[in-house]
């Protein structure tokens, strides 16, 4: 496991029944929480001030399911932000801005518990021990930023007031359960009240408040065994008629068969899909696999609009990725703006990045592509040419990154199966929202084993960005 853990005997006497308390582990990762970016600018942060701090998301993970079914955190309507990570027991996260030695905190949220009434047949499995076990939730996410805030050097904890929560929620929300999660701090610290901007907080001295900070200790840091294996992420781009004379129906029948040839060989892959033809596509994709990613290709492929990031946001808020179109790094695509509009992971060709490995920068997980099927569309390349090289690239690289298109699948689709029983014996088949996740953790992994001392600090994570995943 990764991070710092909670154990039950260390909140004793803090006023819940020992029902109330759950063993837990608490993991720092080096990202945004969705919306963080959004919800500071609205409480009047400039984007400028934002850029010079740095941005972290805390995950409270149960170490004991008391008998709550894996179905519960894996289930996509649920846990509706997708904050996972690929491990089971998510209870809560927390959304970190971090400027000088002052944390803000953008956002508590526990989707098992706030987001369940999505889901009728877990609601009524699962309501009343999620009630009886994490109804608190709350006070064991906070005390796990004020204790990563303790090992960081931080001075002060920010955190949202009740009233200010209500205020500027728009859709319909019970005040008092935000009051009780976001008033919990002036109940348990001493603290004050203080206004900035548009915003209000309860401002929590670390120092003042040392005695009443639960400390976590240290876990097991090593990485999972699967993250050591070679990933082969095969990214198919689903454009139809976009920029080729090839006829949407044609497009469509191979993206059929792809689809039922990687379920006859078990092979978890990354769409990427035009915005404009998304909601047509995805449906499909995932009933044939719901191991399958679900990525953006732009909205509409023009790469002289430099608005598609919000284009692509209006059809959809939960995809976690985005691949460009051609592979051009538009000026749009810059990682705060990425980060912005909540994407996580960015798939281009290793020449649209300028380096072949997969990276962590910036809070946004960097997959490059190696090889696509442009050269045997335009027939530079045989296919006995095409594949040979790919076979060479995908046995030397740790991640390796195939890219094909649903527009040119005739030139390869014929011998795709064959394909795929090459490529695994090289390595394990991947999506990119999986890479995604072993990066994140990876990190989290990285600054743990730093002990702690300069977990919140832009230069440690300016020194990690470039190996966190190799």
């Amino acid at each position: 496991m990764y991070g710092k853990i909670g154990e039950p005997a260390a909140f004793a006497g803090r006023g819940l029944s020992p029902r109330r308390i759950f063993r837990h582990s608490a993991v720092l990762i080096p990202k945004s929480y969705p919306d963080a970016r959004l919800l500071l600018e609205r409480r009047g942060v400039p984007r400028r001030t934002l850029q010079a701090g740095s941005f972290h998301q805390l995950n409270l993970y149960t170490l004991d399911s008391h008998g709550l079914p894996d179905g519960l955190f894996e289930n996509r309507e649920v846990n509706w932000h997708n904050q996972q990570f690929g491990r089971s027991g998510l209870i809560a996260a927390a959304g970190l801005w971090v400027r000088g030695s002052v944390v803000t905190i953008t956002t508590m949220q526990s989707d098992v518990c706030q987001q369940l009434y999505r889901q009728h047949d877990l609601r009524k499995a699962c309501k009343t021990r999620l009630e009886t076990r994490f109804k608190y939730w709350y006070i064991f996410l906070l005390n796990a930023v004020l204790d990563a805030g303790l090992d960081g050097g931080i001075s002060s904890v920010r955190s949202p007031t009740g009233r200010h929560i209500v205020a500027h929620t728009k859709k319909a929300i019970r005040p008092d359960l935000f009051a009780r999660i976001y008033d919990h701090a002036e109940s348990e610290y001493r603290c004050r009240r203080v206004v900035e901007g548009a915003a209000e907080y309860w401002e929590i001295p670390l120092r003042a408040n040392a005695a009443r900070i639960v400390r976590l200790r240290g876990g097991n840091l090593a990485p999972p065994e699967a993250d050591r294996r070679r990933k082969i992420c095969i990214f198919h781009d689903i454009e139809e008629d976009v920029d080729t004379a090839i006829s949407p129906s044609e497009c469509r029948s191979n993206l059929e068969r792809m689809l039922r040839i990687e379920r006859e060989f078990d092979v978890p892959a990354t769409y990427c899909i035009l915005g404009s033809l998304f909601d047509r596509r995805r449906e499909a994709i995932l009933a044939a696999d719901s191991r399958h990613a679900i990525g953006f290709h732009s909205f509409d492929h023009q790469l002289a609009d430099l608005d598609q990031l919000p284009k692509c946001r209006e059809v959809d808020l939960r995809v976690r990725g985005y691949r460009p179109p051609q592979s051009r790094t538009t000026s749009e695509l810059t990682d705060e703006n990425l980060a912005f509009h909540n994407f996580e992971w960015l798939a281009n060709s290793s020449h649209g990045f300028g380096f072949a490995d997969c990276v962590l920068q910036n809070g946004i997980v960097k997959i490059p592509i190696h090889l696509d099927d442009y050269s045997l569309f335009t027939g530079t390349r045989s296919y006995a040419e095409w594949e040979s090289s790919l076979l060479e690239q995908a046995g030397s690289r740790r991640v390796f990154g195939l890219g094909l298109h649903d527009c040119y699948a005739g030139k390869w689709l014929d011998r795709y199966p064959d394909l795929l029983r090459k490529l695994a014996s090289l390595g394990e088949f991947q999506s990119a929202d999986r890479v995604c996740d072993q990066s994140y953790l990876r990190a989290a992994g990285a600054i743990a084993r730093t002990g702690g001392a300069a977990a919140f600090g832009r230069s440690l994570l300016d020194r990690m960005a470039g190996w966190l995943t190799r």
